[in-house]
Parts: structure tokens; C-alpha cells; sequence
């Protein structure tokens, strides 16, 4: 039995607007340390596969960048979404593309814009959910224990008692939305709600048969690009079958409606970094609060970050703002509201100013 891991990268990744931009999303960034999103994805998980059995789904307009960012990766491992559809198509093109290799495949998803630190703690939350996602049905989660009542995250509910341990294991009684910050508060504090990672693990039929049952039409859809796999009618069939694809997430279409999932329980260092605010809670401050990369002067700052690139920030008397600077777009938000910059990325492209995003 082989297993393979899926980065799914195709996200537009607005809410790093400015920095990130339609011809180069946030996976492709380096936020943090020297590697760009998608290739630190790509490295934590050498330990466990080959690159044979490493599987990246991207947009059509972005297949040259991930080529040119992940030299290593065959060339056949690359699935490329002619147009995007959210998670549970994503999620299904490379089920059958794994199937089509393998029947008895495992197959691990992952993001490919998450920060992970802890990889034996990670590695060992893989391990544990192999093992069970193997010998079985079960389609599993990893959940984080949440360090914050956070809004921007979606939650999981475990049932009281483990049904394994070393790390736990617990079944999943519900996938919940994001809340409002009440809500997030009484999650952390009843200690039974995680942070939904969107790191899934599942045998690749386990998952298709899911995907049949709850979402027919995906599935027919499925197996029509399974069939042609390999063949010169591969990309005519694929372009044609995946526009026509209802654009639905794998929680909110099978997750949260199937009564077979687990949650391992992740104790290693993770965030989605979803925003400029979530970035800035993971980078080191000064002793005012402030995170500074590029150029900056500044008086009586506080509780501040400020990223720039070509040109000098100066501030004065400022307080909790996200300054970002990246070509030809300046970005100034409150830090408690960085969750919202895509509503402006929203406002650009309703104001035809196409050429700022």
C-alpha cells in the first residue's frame, strides 16, 4: 500500500493583498524564513514520501511558478484546475488521479500555505492518522488545540473520551463555522473544540465513495476525467467536465454531513496564516510591539506592522495599523480587521481597477 500526500495550491490568497497578487497568490510568497509557502509545505514532508508520491493541484495560470518553485516534483504530478472550484473538486481530481495509480492508495491533503514547527509532533499526528485512515472508512482530521478564542478559523467538536492515544484520537461530533468572538471564547475554555487545520487523511476510495454519496453529479464528473487519464482526450474532457463542476468546500459537502470522522489531536506549532494580523502574531516584535520589515523611521509607535518594499514608511503616533507597501499599492488597515482586506480586493475589481490586484 503506497500513501501520497496532495499540497492543494490553489488559493488566491487575497487577504495578503497587496503582496499577494493574481499572477503570484500567497503560496508563492516567502512570509517567513527563505522558502515561499508552498515549497516549506513541500520540505516538511520529504521525511515521509518520495517525490513520485507528492501531488500538487494548481491553478492553470500559476503552473509555471510552481514548476519553477518545485523543481524536484515530476512533471505528471502536477494536476493543474483549468478554473478554481474550491476544495471538494480540488480534492476529488487528485482522488482519481491517486486511484488511477494506486486502488488502495492513502491519501494525505494538505495546504500549501500553512506554518508548521514541531515536525517529529507533526510526523507522529501523520503517522497516527495513517494508521487508522488505512484499516478503515474513517475519514480523518487533524485538529489544533487553539491557543486563542480566534474568529477567523472554523472549529471542530470532539466527543468527551479518546478512542486512542499517544497522539489522542477522538471521534468528531461537529464541524463548526466560524464564530463571533463569544462563541471562540467558549470554545477554548470547554477544552473540546479545535482549530480545524484542513489537513485530511483517508483511503482514496473512502473519500470517493463520500463524494458519490453527497455529491453525485462531482462524482459522474470525476470518473468521466478518471476514464480519460492517459489518453489525447485527457485535457479536452478535463476543461470541459471541470467548468461545469459546482464550486463547493470538502467540509461543508461531506465533513460536516458524514457521522465517520476523526480528530487526531495536534500538538505542534501551526497557523493558517490567513492574514497580515496572523502573520504579524506569529513574527517577533520589539519591545513598542512593532514589526518592521524595510524601511522604516518612526515616533511614538505602538503595536504596529509594517512591511514595505521599495520605498521608506515613516509613521508618527500610530497605533495597532497594518502598513503594508508592495508596488504600486499601499495598504493601511486596522490590525483587529485584516480578515476584511478582501472585501477591498472586492471594491478594486467592482471599480474595473483590475491592474492593482
Amino acid at each position: 500500500m503506497k500513501r501520497y500526500a496532495v499540497i492543494l495550491a490553489g488559493g488566491q490568497g487575497t487577504r495578503f493583498w497587496p503582496e499577494s497578487r493574481s499572477n503570484k497568490p500567497k503560496q508563492f510568497l516567502t512570509l517567513i524564513g527563505n522558502r515561499s509557502l508552498i515549497q516549506q509545505s513541500y520540505d516538511r514532508l520529504l521525511d515521509l514520501f518520495p517525490p513520485n508520491q507528492v501531488l500538487v493541484v494548481v491553478g492553470s495560470e500559476h503552473l509555471d511558478l510552481a514548476k519553477q518553485q518545485l523543481p524536484d516534483l515530476p512533471l505528471e504530478n502536477f494536476l493543474v484546475e483549468p478554473i478554481g472550484k474550491n476544495t471538494a473538486p480540488c480534492i476529488g481530481l487528485a482522488a482519481v488521479h491517486i486511484r488511477k495509480r494506486d486502488p488502495s492508495a492513502t491519501m494525505l491533503v494538505f495546504p500549501a500555505d500553512h506554518m508548521i514547527q514541531g515536525l517529529t509532533d507533526f510526523h507522529l499526528c501523520l503517522d497516527k492518522g495513517i494508521q487508522w485512515a488505512s484499516n478503515s472508512d474513517y475519514l480523518v482530521t487533524i485538529g489544533i488545540m487553539p491557543s486563542r478564542p480566534d474568529t477567523g478559523y472554523g472549529y471542530v467538536e470532539r466527543e468527551e473520551v479518546p478512542i486512542d492515544n499517544g497522539p489522542p484520537v477522538y471521534s468528531v461530533k461537529r464541524f463548526v463555522e466560524k464564530p463571533d468572538l463569544d462563541t471562540a471564547m467558549a470554545f477554548v475554555k470547554s477544552g473540546r473544540y479545535y482549530w480545524n487545520s484542513g489537513i485530511f487523511i483517508w483511503q482514496v476510495d473512502s473519500i470517493l465513495n463520500k463524494i458519490q454519496l453527497y455529491l453525485p453529479e462531482l462524482y459522474n464528473g470525476l470518473i468521466q476525467i478518471e476514464e480519460n487519464i492517459g489518453t489525447d482526450s485527457e485535457d479536452v474532457v478535463m476543461r470541459t467536465v471541470f467548468h461545469n463542476l459546482e464550486a463547493i468546500s470538502i467540509d461543508y459537502s461531506i465533513l460536516e454531513k458524514s457521522d465517520q470522522i476523526l480528530l487526531v489531536q495536534g500538538d505542534f506549532g501551526w497557523d493558517d496564516l490567513g492574514s497580515w494580523g496572523a502573520l504579524a502574531d506569529t513574527s517577533a516584535s520589539d519591545i513598542q510591539g512593532m514589526v518592521v520589515k524595510g524601511d522604516y523611521v518612526g515616533i511614538d509607535n505602538t503595536d504596529c506592522f509594517i512591511h514595505g518594499q521599495d520605498v521608506l514608511i515613516a509613521a508618527l503616533g500610530v497605533h495597532d495599523l497594518v502598513i503594508v507597501q508592495s508596488g504600486n499599492v499601499v495598504l493601511v488597515c486596522d490590525k483587529s480587521r485584516t480578515q476584511e482586506v478582501r472585501d477591498l480586493v472586492q471594491q478594486v475589481k467592482e471599480q474595473k481597477m483590475e491592474h492593482y490586484i
